[in-house]
């Protein structure tokens, strides 16, 4: 086997069997993967074995996501307390270095904010916060996780292997087939008995969140990161297109102090750039991480 091929095990963090992918030789340096809603740290495998010549790759699924327990509850916090839970086991004694995609890359900048002393630095991967929310907002998305809770939901059955498939390209258009393909076995599972698939995600991660994201907060925890930080974003991005029309992207980029070295624009990506443009997305990181 070589140092750089895929294995995955299983830790106990905070009472939740969390599934562990991990790249490379544990005597390097510790570099630590983590990845986006709805998604599981299997697919930075595309990004993952020219890291691990540099870096020991350690990508956890989150909780409810992937291979990891479901929780009673999702709080966004759990996911901080479960990353120190994570360092503990792998880094407790020095800093590390941290990227993230969408979500993830929102946990890592946070969390460098929170426990500065264990990140050494962090780069953000098509995630740079949310656009801030007023006070009139909260009534509502209050009404519709109530709603949405207590309608107890089930998770959509897929009936085939093609249906799912389909059903990711449609919302991943940009992904070549072989991607497609290996996202199906990353997050997909038989449905049991009835028959069909469905994703393994817990579904509760769909429900609307009814707390409000309050950016003033956000940018206090920034102002306490000492790491070096870094910014990737795509172009044809969702993500980037809300906040560009925002005009927030500069006052994001200062808020961060992100050098013009340390920020990236790829040119006609979209959101998922280290499944749409790996090759790129290594060598950013390799840039960006020395």
């Amino acid at each position: 086997m070589q140092a750089t091929d895929m294995q995955t095990s299983t830790l106990k963090l905070r009472s939740l069997n969390t599934r562990i992918t991990q790249w490379g030789d544990s005597s390097k340096p510790l570099l630590v993967l983590l990845h986006g809603w709805m998604d599981c740290g299997g697919s930075f495998q595309f990004i993952a074995p020219k890291l691990a010549e540099h870096f020991y790759v350690v990508a956890p699924d989150l909780r409810g996501f992937g291979d990891t327990d479901h929780a009673p509850g999702y709080w966004f916090p759990d996911y901080l307390a479960d990353l120190e839970a994570l360092l503990n086991v792998y880094a407790p004694n020095k800093p590390v270095d941290l990227a993230g995609h969408s979500m993830g890359g929102n946990i890592a900048m946070m969390y460098a904010g929170i426990s500065p002393h264990r990140v050494k630095r962090v780069l953000s991967l098509e995630s740079a916060g949310l656009l801030p929310t007023v006070p009139k907002e909260a009534p509502e998305k209050y009404r519709r996780w109530m709603m949405e809770v207590l309608s107890e939901q089930p998770a959509r059955l897929y009936p085939s292997r093609q249906a799912l498939l389909m059903s990711i390209h449609k919302s991943n258009p940009q992904l070549a087939p072989d991607i497609v393909e290996t996202l199906f076995d990353l997050w997909a599972e038989p449905a049991g008995p009835e028959g069909g698939f469905r994703l393994k995600h817990d579904h509760a991660h769909r429900y609307t969140n009814p707390y409000r994201y309050n950016y003033d907060d956000i940018q206090a925890i920034w102002s306490e990161i000492s790491a070096k930080v870094g910014l990737a974003m795509a172009t044809h991005s969702p993500m980037y297109s809300r906040l560009e029309s925002a005009d927030r992207i500069n006052d994001i980029r200062s808020s961060l102090n992100i050098s013009e070295e340390n920020y990236y624009l790829l040119e006609g990506a979209g959101h998922m750039i280290h499944l749409e443009r790996p090759e790129e997305t290594t060598k950013l990181m390799l840039h960006f991480f020395g």
